[in-house]
């Protein structure tokens, strides 16, 4: 029998990434596209003082953001929470929610998630926004 070994051992900042110019730098660290069947695992790292009005759900996906460094704004269910290194939040399907601002000094956390499918609805200022 062959198998396919997608074990890996990489500093986060070595993974591949996406960068939303102003906002953050994502690290994706596992995913489909890196052999992980079952969540997805990336880390963030926001620009200071960056903020939003946009929040979301998701019909079926848990997540979990993990706070290393910096600040954190992060709103869920109707409450705004400030968050900082070592806190987490763990999310429901149908929680309203997200990350909504960053402290002076940026803001570094890990998010994981399953199941994999993009099921996001956005939200500003309480309406759906595409």
């Amino acid at each position: 029998m062959f198998v396919i070994q997608m074990s890996k051992i990489f500093k986060a900042t070595d993974a591949s990434t996406y960068v939303n110019e102003g906002v953050y730098t994502l690290y994706r660290l596992a995913g489909k596209d890196l052999g992980a069947k079952n969540f997805t695992t990336v880390m963030y790292d926001y620009a200071p003082n960056w903020s939003t009005k946009r929040r979301h759900t998701h019909d079926a996906r848990e997540s979990i953001y993990i706070i290393i460094e910096g600040l954190s704004k992060v709103h869920l269910n109707g409450e705004d929470h400030e968050l900082g290194p070592g806190m987490v939040v763990y999310l429901s399907p149908g929680d309203m929610h997200g990350v909504t601002g960053s402290g002076p000094e940026g803001l570094k956390m890990i998010e994981v998630w399953a199941p994999q499918n993009p099921d996001v609805t956005y939200y500003e200022d309480g309406k759906v926004v595409e």
